[in-house]
Formats: structure tokens, C-alpha cells, sequence
């Protein structure tokens, strides 16, 4: 991995971690499932159901679903989301080629899932030329 790639990876941690400070009061996003599937409820379900589809290459048809089942009214769909877009940050290019998607994707979700929570302001906090 390059160098711009680290930096364009660092800076969409960077914007999470914003969004994440102003949004949740959290330094830190890490939206995590229980041990147990008995103990998951509907949001960890919806999030089990995006990494499978992301570690299946379904890169695409995890976001639609992230969008189909987001509730903008509860606050744990957007740290949900944020850990959703930050998983994807960690995949390598290569993954995100195969799966036709893109860094410069990423960011647009962060910021299409922000503004449906009310947040905006964060559209230019990536370069996404370099993307």
C-alpha cells in the first residue's frame, strides 16, 4: 500500500472520528456485536448481515441494505453505519476493486449516512481527488 493510500485511509478515519465526536460524544466508533447470536437485537442482526455480505465481495448490496434498514431517529443505526464504513476503510484496494467499489465511496456514504442523522459539513474533509 502507498502512501496516499495510507494518508486517504487515515484521513476517512479521521472523518469518523468527527462525526463520531460531534454525533455520539465518542472519541472512538466500534459498533460491536454480542458473543451470542441469542443475545443480538435488530441492529446487530442488520450489522452481521452487512460484514457477511462485505467478506462474501457483496460490497454494493451491503450498503443497500445498510440503507434499506437505517433509522435515522435512533443514534446506535448511526454508530452502526460509521462501523460499517470504517470496515470497509480496512479492506485493501485490491478487495474493493474486485468488489467494484471505491475509497471515494466510502466517503460518500459516511456523508449521505451523516446527513440523514442531520449532520453535514464534513463534505470536503476528504480530499476525494486523491481517492
Amino acid at each position: 500500500m502507498g502512501y496516499q493510500d495510507d494518508y486517504v485511509m487515515r484521513t476517512i478515519s479521521d472523518l469518523v472520528r468527527a462525526i463520531a465526536r460531534l454525533a455520539l460524544g465518542k472519541n472512538e466508533i466500534n459498533y460491536a456485536l454480542p458473543d451470542t447470536e441469542d443475545k443480538y437485537s435488530d441492529t446487530d442482526r442488520i450489522y452481521r448481515k452487512l460484514r457477511d455480505l462485505v467478506d462474501a465481495g457483496e460490497i454494493n448490496e451491503a450498503e443497500n441494505q445498510l440503507y434499506e434498514n437505517l433509522d435515522e431517529n435512533d443514534t446506535e443505526h448511526l454508530e452502526m453505519a460509521l462501523t460499517f464504513y470504517m470496515y470497509l476503510n480496512q479492506l485493501d484496494d485490491d478487495t474493493l476493486f474486485m468488489a467494484n467499489y471505491s475509497r471515494e465511496e466510502i466517503v460518500e456514504g459516511i456523508n449521505s449516512v451523516s446527513a440523514s442523522f442531520g449532520i453535514t459539513g464534513f463534505e470536503n474533509f476528504v480530499d476525494t481527488t486523491m481517492v
